[in-house]
């Protein structure tokens, strides 16, 4: 064996223990954010349900209006269906999810697809967008410049 091939088994080697480190990394940060959803996932549903009682109203222009273009205040129609949609998507019941016990005594859980964070996006003056992950109605309400209306009962 040369040692133009020698270098690219090492270089090759190299690569794949990056990768595998990567890939190692990613599935810890997975795994934190699945345990740590979990282990509030019984409040998300009832953040949701105390949500669609809460009424809210707009404090920040985050539609942008077809006909002129220019940024306005959502209507109480479209403020109720974004706080409706957040409920919706923000809503991950633990029910019907089942732990297993692996063979080393560990327990996993598929999270059956949910717990995902929300994307959610919002115009900004200028013409660009600010976007962010959230995880609850309120981040999102929050982010979307909502806030409770006490004046409506």
């Amino acid at each position: 064996m040369n040692q133009r091939s020698v270098q690219k088994k090492r270089s090759r080697s190299a690569r794949r223990a990056r990768v595998r480190v990567v890939l190692l990394a990613a599935a810890v940060a997975l795994a934190g954010v699945g345990i740590a959803t979990l282990a509030r996932g019984t409040t998300v549903a009832a953040q949701a349900a105390q949500a669609k009682a809460k009424h809210y109203k707009a404090t920040q222009a985050v539609i942008v209006d077809q006909a002129s273009g220019a940024l306005r205040l959502p209507t109480q129609a479209e403020v109720d269906q974004m706080v409706a949609s957040l409920a919706a998507l923000g809503q991950k019941p633990t029910d019907s999810l089942q732990p297993a016990v692996l063979p080393s005594g560990a327990k996993s859980m598929d999270l059956d697809g949910g717990f995902g964070g929300i994307l959610l996006g919002r115009p900004n003056g200028d013409g660009t967008w600010e976007t962010r992950c959230v995880f609850t109605v309120e981040e999102g309400t929050q982010f979307l410049g909502l806030v409770e209306d006490t004046s409506v009962q």
